[in-house]
């Protein structure tokens, strides 16, 4: 592998067998288990957590003239308002794709012409099991009213690129699945000339 030492990736990494598990607690959002994994460097078996969570997604969506559809909301967790593109939890049956429209025409009452997958991540593979799923939506325009749940209070923002930039720099946008979706966007094309990326080739 390029860039490694003479003492690096010499060791051979292996996954680690599952001996069994326990069930833990159901937290509405994700599922506790804890797996008896064994060590294969050391032979001993250790108790480790994991979170199962429904896959998610988010949606990067340009409108015709180039302005990035975000939505400002409350965060329980940080207790502070957060900028997001908008996204959400894919139901049971949904196909990701399904999904990311609905999210988009829920949150923001937009719909858009055109649909890019940009691909996964695994949010934490630390102890999480799923992915979320990224997509960018050109032509996004004001379609209906927003239809959120009652647990939701979303005002839509959108910005230019210069906006973006700068709420970027100034510590606007701090959701890291955010910028995760963002870099499958800006990584390939700058924010100038995103929407006009081309099918398959954002």
């Amino acid at each position: 592998m390029s860039g490694m030492t003479a003492n690096e990736g010499t060791r051979d990494v292996s996954p680690w067998p599952r001996s069994g598990s326990e069930p833990g607690h159901d937290l509405g959002i994700f599922r506790s288990r804890w797996d008896l994994l064994q060590n294969p460097r050391t032979g001993k078996t250790l108790r480790r957590l994991v979170l199962e969570v429904a896959d998610w997604v988010n949606v990067v969506a340009l409108t015709p003239t180039g302005r990035y559809v975000f939505v400002r909301q409350y965060r329980f967790g940080t207790e502070q308002l957060t900028l997001e593109i908008p996204g959400g939890v894919i139901d049971p049956g949904e196909a990701p794709l399904a999904c990311a429209k609905r999210e988009l025409r829920e949150e923001t009452g937009y719909e858009a012409s055109e649909w890019v997958d940009l691909g996964s991540v695994h949010p934490n593979p630390a102890f999480q099991d799923n992915r979320c799923h990224h997509f960018l939506a050109r032509g996004a325009e004001p379609s209906s009213a927003q239809e959120l749940d009652p647990g939701e209070d979303i005002d839509v923002v959108t910005l230019d690129e210069d906006e973006l930039g700068a709420a970027m720099r100034g510590g606007e946008i701090t959701h890291a699945l955010v910028y995760t979706a963002l870099c499958r966007v800006l990584d390939l094309r700058d924010v100038r000339s995103a929407a006009g990326a081309t099918e398959g080739h954002p």
